[in-house]
């Protein structure tokens, strides 16, 4: 489905960056390599959702991606999402993830707050297990161990050959240097 997309978003004729953002991957940087599994346990299948402008953008998509049976697609339409204000202790032991870890363009600020305002990162699972029940929010450690707000302790060993910010990162690169051999392949062929 977000390959179809691509081209879809190409045939409308929608603006990347006003009326198509891609998916939340697509639209924030890490501050530091050491969020990676952080980041990546507390987005967890979000972090495939793609932003729109509104749901009518995001129903003209799903409509194409409906009529060519070519996958299925979470969207995030900015124009409907509601987010709450959240009020974030001012402790030294955890801190928002949202600020903590990401960097990302304020257009898409209600997506990002949407998947990741009710995260906070901890130093360790104990202090993670204290504080998701005090602020009632999800708390991951730096090593992806995640104490969820309703009392649920998840982690364990996290592989990190798997990560899918690494494979996405990966996939990119390897798409812009096809680009730069295409170009010089074109320039051999013109000169030969």
């Amino acid at each position: 489905g977000l390959e179809a997309l691509k081209t879809i978003v190409e045939q409308e004729g929608l603006v990347h960056g006003e009326q198509y953002f891609g998916m939340i991957m697509e639209n924030f940087k890490l501050r530091n390599d050491k969020y990676r599994t952080a980041v990546e346990v507390a987005a967890q299948n979000s972090l495939f959702h793609v932003i729109v402008d509104t749901d009518s953008t995001a129903a003209k998509l799903m409509k194409r991606l409906e009529d060519g049976k070519l996958g299925r697609v979470t969207f995030l339409p900015l124009s409907q999402l509601r987010v709450d204000q959240v009020d974030y202790p001012d402790n030294q032991d955890v801190r928002p993830l949202l600020d903590t870890c990401l960097e990302y363009d304020t257009k898409v600020e209600r997506a990002m707050r949407h998947v990741f305002a009710k995260k906070m990162v901890a130093r360790s699972i104990d202090i993670a297990a204290e504080w998701s029940t005090k602020l009632s929010m999800d708390v991951i450690t730096l090593d992806g161990d995640l104490c969820g707000r309703k009392g649920a302790l998840t982690g364990g060993f996290v592989d990190v050959n798997k990560s899918r910010l690494n494979a996405y990162a990966k996939q990119i690169e390897a798409q812009d240097k096809l680009r730069t051999l295409q170009r010089d392949y074109q320039d051999m062929n013109r000169k030969a």
